[in-house]
């Protein structure tokens, strides 16, 4: 009976496989990066950008910047200044068993936090580190129809 109850244990364990919650095609696109904004006060604002387990760091840095030049573009702005930038690294384990084998796993999830503001051209001038919107983020042509 001992040994049938284990076989069962077993043979139920084997059965329970991770699943990564999205399509595979879906990692060509920005879908394995989530995005957020805060506003702290006036024009400063703290932006985080996280990946899933999919995402490499240089994906999420990447593409964190992207979404920071479209948030700011969005606002009506050109430019921002960086005034912290703090990357993080979150690592969790875990395991599985198939056909009576333990299978490890690991999920590496990283992640962006800026604190930026709002510049406008004249305040580039006296700014001692920015960004423009242009360098990282092209808006889509709307259609003209």
């Amino acid at each position: 009976m001992k040994k049938f109850l284990i076989f069962s244990m077993l043979f139920l364990y084997g059965c329970a496989t991770p699943h990564a919650g999205f399509e595979v095609e879906q990692l060509r696109t920005n879908e394995v990066l989530g995005a957020g904004y805060e506003k702290l006060d006036g024009k400063l604002y703290r932006i985080f950008c996280g990946g899933n387990g999919y995402a490499s760091y240089q994906f999420v840095k990447d593409n964190c910047m992207q979404n920071t030049a479209k948030f700011v573009n969005d606002n009506g702005y050109q430019y921002f200044s960086m005034l912290a930038n703090t990357g993080d690294t979150d690592k969790s384990t875990g395991g599985y068993v198939s056909n009576g084998v333990f299978v490890p796993y690991e999920i590496v999830k990283h992640a962006q936090y800026y604190t930026i503001m709002f510049l406008t051209k004249n305040e580039t001038k006296t700014a001692s580190n920015f960004y423009k919107v242009s360098d990282y983020y092209t808006p889509e042509e709307k259609n003209k129809d």
